[in-house]
């Protein structure tokens, strides 16, 4: 569709100039002055249908359009928070870890990237990033990649995480699991292996919570269980505990909600339906989507 916009307009442009040439050297001023109006509503909108052309993903479609419409400007503070999660499925359901910030729901595990070597500041260099000041800076979120910046930078600061960041990448996810689920004594595995799924992207849109407007994406990835693995994780099931939850496509899906129980209260975090098996045909292709990986973890 966007391709045959950009070509229909292009095709009015340059119809347009040739008129105003074949009335031109006709001396009849009248023709060519009626195609330069035409010339002058069709030019401006083959510049923006060539940026339409450009904007290949949903949240940069969004940001255009709000840009167009002034809502954002270049200066316009954004935020950004970039993350990796682990769909872990034994039969039908899903097994989610207690949120540590005190939000009392289950989430995936996985947790936002992180900084290594000298990344912040050559971002603040680059960028002119600021620390995120919606999630309380800590140990536990020191070097994350969540951030704010002006939205004139967000592009180029999109590519350059996915090509030359200095990070945790998709290869070796161990950190978050271990520190989620090892070191909590939960499991005691030695090493996982996963299958990269693909991302899940918003739009740029405004958070209410946060009263921002922010991108997030997670880098979704499925745990590849071993026979001993499924073991372990079915004697948890039998167990249960305030540290994890295995919860059904459906109760995600209503995040934890059971309106003919009389639970009122949402228990799943909002974000935990991205890791299910239904959204992975609607999950961007990165570079490593579809390649496995073999990690040791770190007790």
């Amino acid at each position: 569709m966007k391709i045959i916009k950009f070509t229909g307009v292009l095709l009015v442009s340059l119809v347009a100039l040739f008129v105003i040439f074949f009335f031109e050297i006709r001396t009849l001023p009248a023709g060519s002055s009626i195609a330069g109006i035409v010339l002058g509503f069709s030019l401006p909108a083959v510049a923006i249908t060539f940026q339409d052309l450009t904007d290949t993903t949903n949240w940069k479609e969004a940001q255009r359009k709000l840009q167009r419409g002034k809502i954002i400007k270049g200066d316009t503070i954004v935020r950004i928070s970039f993350a990796y999660l682990f769909r872990i499925k034994l039969g039908d359901k899903y097994f989610l870890v207690k949120n540590e910030r005190n939000t009392n729901k289950f989430q995936p595990v996985g947790g936002v990237y992180k900084m290594k070597d000298n990344e912040k500041t050559e971002l603040k260099n680059l960028f002119h990033i600021m620390d995120d000041n919606k999630v309380l800076i800590d140990e536990s979120s020191r070097n994350d990649y969540r951030l704010r910046m002006e939205n004139r930078y967000l592009r180029k600061f999109v590519k350059r995480f996915d090509s030359e960041a200095k990070r945790e990448r998709v290869s070796d996810l161990s950190r978050e699991f271990t520190e989620e689920l090892i070191h909590k004594g939960t499991l005691n595995w030695s090493q996982i292996t996963y299958r990269v799924c693909g991302r899940h992207m918003t739009p740029l849109t405004y958070s209410q919570h946060f009263q921002i407007y922010e991108l997030l994406f997670a880098d979704v990835v499925e745990l590849m269980l071993t026979p001993e693995q499924e073991a372990d994780l079915r004697k948890l099931m039998k167990q249960p505990s305030s540290l994890y939850r295995f919860a059904t496509e459906e109760e995600i899906d209503s995040l934890g909600i059971d309106t003919k129980a009389g639970i009122l209260e949402e228990s799943i975090a909002d974000h935990s339906i991205k890791i299910l098996e239904k959204a992975e045909g609607k999950l961007m292709k990165i570079p490593h989507t579809g390649m496995q990986y073999t990690v040791r973890l770190n007790k």
